[in-house]
């Protein structure tokens, strides 16, 4: 199984950049900075992501291999960094807003949401449905890892709707009908700092650029593995 491997990524190298951000107004998507090849598609239509291009319902953005975008919504400014060799559709991105990511990795952070909004994200094994949290999630062919940074997401299995609310600051695997949880005591017994840096990118309003060794993630996936067989 190499889903973690590709989690874990020791992330593209890149220059520093300027965000930029241009304040996004109520209901409106906005790229505010990308790195390397990002294409938008829309309808039959495709085109290069460029900053301050706006999001519109049904739009996908595919990133190249070392590409990322980034996506701010809303005046609530909450962000979206869509990371290196991914497929992300935006469903809708009004008040409730649904995405669904076929392949790759994001980071996610919604800002708290006010009375009447909501926000879900579709993966072809999981939905993730959230009310202000920080999210960071990995789709490789059928299976589905989420790293539940900060607050609650609601995870719904796809294959057969059992659903949770993790306590904590999870990290959840799903393969079909199994969702396993590796935590940070887990990660302590092998001797593996639990932190929460998944930017692809240098200074990323999001967070810290992801700097985990080697032979760390390979310890991650052996240990995904055994719980994935053992459930």
């Amino acid at each position: 199984m190499k889903i973690l491997s590709v989690l874990f990524l020791l992330g593209v190298t890149c220059v520093l950049f300027s965000c930029g951000k241009k304040e996004a107004d109520v209901g409106k998507a906005v790229i505010t900075f990308v790195v390397g090849n990002v294409t938008l598609e829309r309808g039959s239509e495709k085109s290069k992501a460029e900053a301050n291009k706006e999001i519109l319902n049904g739009d996908t953005l595919v990133t190249d291999e070392g590409a990322t975008a980034m996506i701010a919504f809303g005046e609530n400014a909450s962000l979206l960094e869509i990371q290196s060799g991914s497929k992300f559709r935006f469903d809708d991105i009004k008040s409730d807003k649904k995405f669904f990511q076929e392949k790759g990795r994001s980071w996610l952070l919604s800002n708290k949401l006010v009375k009447g909004e909501g926000l879900s994200l579709g993966t072809p094994t999981t939905t993730a449905g959230v009310r202000g949290t920080k999210f960071y999630t990995t789709v490789v062919d059928d299976v589905t890892l989420i790293c539940h940074c900060q607050g609650k997401v609601e995870l719904e299995n796809s294959s057969d709707h059992s659903k949770m609310i993790p306590t904590s600051d999870y990290l959840t695997v799903t393969k079909g009908t199994k969702t396993i949880v590796i935590d940070k005591e887990d990660l302590s017994k092998l001797g593996i700092p639990y932190v929460h840096n998944h930017s692809e990118v240098s200074n990323s309003p999001l967070g810290e650029k992801n700097n985990l060794k080697l032979e760390d993630f390979l310890k991650i996936q052996e240990l995904a593995k055994k719980k994935l067989t053992e459930k």
